[in-house]
């Protein structure tokens, strides 16, 4: 279906191959996961199957692709898409209707479908995405993971002969991106989708994908079943994927454990404690401690209707705070009130004392630093240099040019490049240093780790652990689980406009876990590691 013959590619006028020689064969139904450091090239790869490269994104062209028995080079994106569906990282930058049904059907309007299989194809893909409740919303008023959501859904629809997915649960929660690997499965082996994803989250690969390639600065470096690929266990370590914990969790589940039994056993080895002691328990919420942020009765909506309603809850000093819930829970929107970003309908937000309707967001801005969930909202600089030193020049603080330097060192950044000439995972680090160099005493991140391969995910996490070891207080909007169990102190389930659950991650994300895991049946990884 799909071969790559000697393809090496670089943008622009710049002689930096960011695909070097890539030869790969992928055959008709293949379900293959593409895998691999960010910055590695995956994305690129995606493009040259679809015809971004070289049709958008002009460059130093060598080699051929040829999908279908097209060349990519000689054919025109538009022909190239009535065989092959794309849903991209930016989920905002593919969306073109106001509403979710016109999103659904403004692709099959354009291919011309009959108004009978327009109709047949809107109701099916609704139904398997979970997605009825949203049909007739507007776009702009959707989560980042409804967004994502209803991406995929208006590709899946149009029914292609290649689906390509770049980070497609990148910020959904646990259910939804299983939910949405079974889809393309079903569609996989039911009609013969070729299927190629990229993807960070591993285990989901292991479960369902044919094929992994893993790439390594523009190069192939393994390509081959899952077990093939994941048999190369210490060079697959040594850049950086986290091959271990995968391998085990799949063993340890083919063999009749529990996630809560998974999880206790590696705590267990890890902190070496006793499997009845409770984590971090004298470091839960009580009364005792000094609160940092406290609401008292808040509610906030969008055109009428309530995302968060009637809540009290309160964040106290030192607190490693997840928030966590399906996408559109309002996990977002409490988060930006807890930020000041977002004032209460009704209620009281206060931090640090002030009322955040009664305070300028310029002086909430001294004591919380912020980071959405796409990081572009936030880089506004020429240069990484100049993005770092941009928050600690804006709020007057001091010895801007040495805590510059600091953070250009701790992150490995080049202090010349341009924020924009980084992937989207870089991206994501380059926003947080921003926020770090500031040493704000609350942090509130959203998805912080969203489009970072394990590496650079463990050395973010781990700076973010030392903030909140020294003092700042971290609340963490987050759907990585495994990031959740290993770092929070607390963890908050948001649902229904209201707190769920509040407690130990240790007790509630075996819970979250579990409810996505129901009926899924595992091969060992000898087996190839595939559902």
């Amino acid at each position: 279906m799909i071969t790559f013959e000697n393809l090496s590619f670089s943008y622009g006028d710049t002689k930096n191959l960011v695909l070097k020689n890539i030869n790969l064969q992928i055959n008709d139904g293949d379900f293959l996961g593409i895998i691999g450091s960010s910055g590695a090239g995956k994305t690129t790869l995606s493009y040259a199957v679809n015809g971004i490269i070289p049709h958008h994104y002009r460059g130093e062209y060598f080699g051929k692709v040829m999908v279908d028995d097209d060349d990519v080079f000689d054919t025109e994106p538009c022909m190239l898409s009535m065989k092959i569906g794309s849903v991209f990282q930016d989920i905002d930058s593919q969306m073109t209707c106001a509403t979710v049904e016109d999103e659904i059907l403004f692709g099959m309007e354009n291919f011309g479908l009959s108004k009978e299989d327009t109709s047949e194809r809107l109701e099916w893909v609704l139904n398997e995405m979970g997605i009825e409740a949203l049909r007739e919303r507007e776009i702009s008023g959707l989560s980042g993971g409804q967004k994502q959501k209803v991406a995929i859904a208006s590709i899946l629809a149009l029914r292609p002969k290649i689906l390509v997915l770049d980070e497609p649960t990148g910020e959904l929660d646990p259910t939804a991106s299983r939910n949405i690997f079974r889809i393309v499965k079903e569609l996989n082996k039911k009609i013969g989708l070729t299927v190629i994803v990229i993807e960070q989250k591993i285990r989901l690969l292991c479960e369902f994908a044919d094929h992994l390639a893993f790439l390594e600065k523009g190069e192939i470096k393994f390509h081959g079943t899952v077990k093939d690929v994941l048999s190369h266990r210490d060079e697959l370590s040594d850049l950086g994927l986290n091959h271990e914990r995968v391998g085990k969790i799949l063993e340890a589940l083919a063999d009749g454990k529990s996630l809560a039994e998974i999880y206790t056993e590696e705590l267990e080895k890890k902190e070496g404690r006793p499997s009845n002691q409770k984590q971090n328990q004298d470091e839960l919420p009580d009364q005792t401690r000094e609160p940092v942020l406290t609401l008292e009765k808040v509610s906030f909506g969008y055109d009428l209707n309530y995302i968060i309603e009637d809540t009290d809850f309160t964040v106290y000093k030192g607190d490693f705070l997840a928030l966590t819930g399906e996408n559109g829970s309002g996990k977002s929107t409490l988060s930006k009130l807890m930020g000041g970003i977002l004032k209460p309908e009704n209620g009281v937000v206060t931090i640090s004392g002030l009322d955040t309707k009664k305070t300028r967001n310029s002086v909430i801005a001294r004591y919380v630093g912020f980071l959405f969930q796409n990081p572009d909202r936030q880089l506004c600089c020429y240069t990484i240099r100049d993005e770092i030193a941009f928050g600690l020049k804006a709020l007057k603080l001091p010895d801007v040019e040495n805590r510059t330097d600091e953070i250009l060192k701790r992150f490995n950044f080049d202090p010349e490049k341009a924020p924009f000439a980084l992937s989207r995972g870089q991206r994501q680090q380059l926003a947080l240093a921003s926020i770090i160099a500031v040493h704000p005493e609350i942090m509130i991140l959203d998805e912080p780790t969203t489009g970072l391969d394990y590496k650079e995910c463990i050395e973010l996490m781990n700076a973010i652990k030392e903030l909140n070891q020294n003092g700042t207080t971290v609340i963490m909007v987050c759907h990585d689980m495994e990031i959740v169990r290993d770092y929070a102190k607390r963890m908050v389930i948001v649902g229904h406009g209201s707190i769920l659950a509040d407690g130990n991650p240790l007790e509630l994300v075996p819970v979250l876990e579990a409810n996505s895991l129901k009926n899924i049946q595992y091969d060992t990884v000898e087996n190839g590691g595939a559902k």
